[in-house]
């Protein structure tokens, strides 16, 4: 996009017409945070109740309980499609360079929280820049959830700009907007004082706009929302039910010549001949209401295709082998597979920005390696391993023949050193064979 003859006034102007609507992110946002759910805000919907008193008409807090399903149905995607990192197949070797700058960025952590951000809230984008000495890549995630406020621009299917609006506080605790705007040419930053004046604006070096954008049309709750204000609704009045039962109350029959005072242990009631005094029970009929709070949450699980691990259900299925877990589990690996119409252009979009700020800036001399770089991402969902099945069924296919060497199996375990662990093993053994010697032949 060429901003080139335009002043800051009409840049603004320009980009704010292309600003999108945020009322669904804004919203999203609000369900995300459980504190801030409709159940504790929305006073109007869910109003305190009004009691009387000697002093008349005043208001009490009712019970308000949230469930942060919001958090937990995008943890558990978020697990299962990060909780272990991609795997990248490159072409040539020059992706140690890039495979560098994405460890030096903590890209494996990185990743996960894009992609909370993303199911959460519906859009993420990373920032990729040169630190002032210009030795050194580095990245700023943008994040609706905490405050950032950012957009893309796109023509014909491509990002011909990227727009970041910020709010920064100056020397005298005055609020002052700021805008950066990128585009393949040049990042243009703008300042609003009286007017929007032009900060500065230094000429684009990789040729690219250097930010990573992922999105998605609805959060992955959307679905379910109605079901889990329901629920929150459902237990906050139970709770108010039990509330207004716990103190016991008393029905008499008759007359009450004499009775308790307040406080009093152990009191007796005086009452007239063939008077009664029983107390009054709930017959609390709540199975129905039982019924649909947990048919809501199985609804919850279900149509989110998010699996319920929780200790109480893994305990009712027993102990189930690695081919039942893996057909428990299949439901979240499908929807896995299907955020790779996200991921696929994201991740790669990372690589090329990388290897675009080393061919043009950081490593010139392998500019032709990198440009010939082409990389294959694989992606590893969380899976739980039944390994003695796993070899059991190895050994079968194998006619019960071995199918690891002893150092393999010890590397498997996590030892650093198998050759020295074996070697430890044989001089313990040999001490071992020795001592029994000794005490045999009495020497």
């Amino acid at each position: 996009m060429d901003l080139k003859g335009l002043d800051a006034e009409e840049i603004v102007k320009k980009f704010d017409k292309l600003r999108p609507n945020t009322d669904y992110l804004s919203k999203a946002v609000l369900q995300y945070n459980v504190e801030t759910h409709e159940i504790f805000t929305n006073k109007t919907k869910y109003p305190d109740k009004l009691v009387e008193t000697e002093e008349g008409t005043t208001s009490q807090p009712i019970n308000r309980i949230g469930f942060a399903f919001q958090q937990l149905i995008v943890d558990k995607i978020v697990a299962f499609g990060f909780g272990k990192p991609v795997t990248y197949i490159p072409t040539n070797d020059s992706f140690s360079l890039v495979q560098d700058v994405l460890k030096q960025n903590k890209i494996i952590s990185l990743t996960r929280d894009a992609a909370r951000e993303v199911y959460g809230t519906t859009k993420v984008a990373e920032v990729w820049y040169l630190t002032p000495e210009a030795d050194r890549l580095r990245v700023k995630l943008l994040q609706p959830t905490e405050g950032d406020v950012f957009y893309p621009v796109f023509e014909n299917g491509d990002m011909t700009a990227f727009v970041r609006e910020i709010t920064l506080k100056d020397e005298n605790d005055k609020e002052v907007e700021y805008r950066e705007i990128y585009t393949a040419e040049e990042k243009i930053v703008l300042k609003k004082e009286s007017q929007w004046i032009e900060e500065s604006r230094e000429r684009n070096l990789i040729g690219k706009i250097p930010v990573v954008y992922g999105s998605q049309k609805r959060t992955e709750w959307d679905i379910v929302q109605v079901l889990i204000e329901r629920m929150e609704e459902l237990a906050s009045g139970h709770a108010e039910t039990n509330d207004y039962h716990a103190d016991p109350k008393v029905k008499a029959k008759g007359e009450l010549t004499g009775f308790a005072r307040k406080g009093q242990k152990g009191a007796i009631f005086q009452m007239e001949k063939d008077s009664e005094l029983d107390y009054l029970t709930w017959d609390n009929n709540t199975e129905s209401q039982k019924l649909e709070f947990d048919n809501l949450k199985e609804f919850v699980y279900k149509l989110t295709q998010t699996p319920d691990i929780s200790f109480e259900k893994l305990k009712s299925m027993g102990a189930i082998s690695g081919v039942a877990a893996q057909y428990y589990f299949m439901d979240i690996h499908l929807k896995v597979e299907m955020k790779r119409e996200i991921w696929d252009d994201y991740l790669a979009r990372r690589i090329n920005v990388i290897k675009a700020f080393l061919a043009n800036v950081l490593s010139t001399k392998d500019a032709k390696k990198l440009e010939e770089l082409e990389v294959d991402i694989v992606y590893n969902p969380y899976m739980i391993n039944d390994m003695k099945e796993k070899i059991t069924y190895l050994m079968d296919a194998t006619g019960g023949q071995a199918i690891m060497s002893v150092e393999t199996a010890m590397r498997n375990l996590g030892i650093d050193d198998p050759v020295e662990e074996m070697q430890r093993i044989r001089d313990e053994n040999q001490y071992s064979t020795e001592t029994e010697n000794s005490q045999t032949f009495g020497v």
